[in-house]
């Protein structure tokens, strides 16, 4: 993994800004997130536990699981 591929969100490939990338990771905004674990089926297997997931994605996967 390089910090270009771990800075891309698996799902849709926009900055994921995440705090892991930048060397510090108590301030990843990720920390304070629920992701739940059916959005997890939408990252490729070769992307599982090498790039974070974006807020936009996040976001609008709670908003879609919510209707």
């Amino acid at each position: 993994m390089n910090d270009q591929t771990a800075a891309k969100c698996p799902i849709c490939s926009s900055d994921n800004r995440c705090g892991n990338v930048t060397g510090n990771p108590n301030a990843c905004w990720c920390s304070k997130e629920y992701f739940p674990q059916e959005i997890f089926k939408l990252v490729p297997k070769d992307q599982i536990d090498v790039s974070c997931i974006c807020k936009a994605c996040l976001d609008k996967f709670k908003e879609a699981s919510s209707v």
